[in-house]
Parts: C-alpha cells; structure tokens; sequence
C-alpha cells in the first residue's frame, strides 16, 4: 500500500527548508558583519599607537655604495624600510607599530663597507618627517608646513 502525502505537507516542508537556510544565511551574515566591522575598528584606534614616520634619506656615501636602510627598535626587531642607489634620495616608511616614549635606530647597510647608524631616535604621538644624510650621518626633524 503507498501513501500519498498531502500536497500541504510538502509545501511546508519545502517552506520550512527555504525558512531555515534563509535564517542561517542571515545569522551567517551578521556574524561576518560583526567581525569585519569589528576588525575595522580594533585597527584604525589602535591606542597608544603612533602616526607614521617618513624617513627621507641622501645616499652620498663616498665611495657611492647601494644601501639596504632598517629601523631597529630598543629590543632589537630590525624591520626592513628599502634600499636606496648611490647618489639618489628615497622616502621610506617606518612601520608605524612604534609606541611613544620608546627609540629606535636607523641603519643603513652598505652592499661592502660599514654600516651606518643613526642616533638614537624617540618615537612620539604625532610621528613626521625625518631627514637623515648618510656622508655626515646628521639627522633632524624639519616642521611640517602649515
């Protein structure tokens, strides 16, 4: 003997399977809302988190060398910035996961020769602009226009 169901019933069950994968699409939409949103967040107030340094660099070593240019901080994480050519100027970015009140160094690795390495360097809030002439090794702050 075979049953026929109803007609009804089937379409509840199909209701009831479209209800229910809508819900989970939805519920698996907010969760994603709720990370991104709050990935984006955690991010951009990063608190006590400095704005970022600029380090404009002059290779004028004599003899012209390349060098390799790194940040290293107080506990010795040396963080790769760029190389710059001989005779040439660059503007490399110090990653700005640095915290006020702590100093860093910058040091530029010739390809034969010694290193270079720069005063030390106190990081504050505002971060800026750091003007750095290897041939003196002489390092300062110019003020931003305003």
């Amino acid at each position: 003997m075979t049953r026929n169901l109803p007609a009804r019933r089937r379409n509840e069950r199909a209701w009831s399977s479209g209800t229910s994968r809508r819900a989970l699409s939805a519920a698996a939409m907010a969760v994603v809302s709720a990370v991104i949103g709050a990935c984006a967040h955690g991010h951009s107030h990063r608190d006590g988190a400095q704005q970022e340094y600029i380090v404009h660099l002059t290779n004028d070593l004599a003899p012209p060398s390349d060098v390799t240019v790194y940040a290293i901080g107080q506990d010795g994480t040396r963080r790769l910035l760029g190389d710059v050519p001989p005779n040439k100027d660059r503007a490399l970015r110090i990653p700005n996961n640095l915290f006020p009140g702590t100093s860093f160094r910058i040091v530029a690795q010739r390809t034969a020769g010694r290193s270079v390495v720069s005063q030390p360097i106190t990081a504050t809030s505002g971060g800026g602009i750091i003007d750095w002439d290897l041939q003196t090794n002489a390092v300062w702050f110019p003020e931003p226009a305003q």
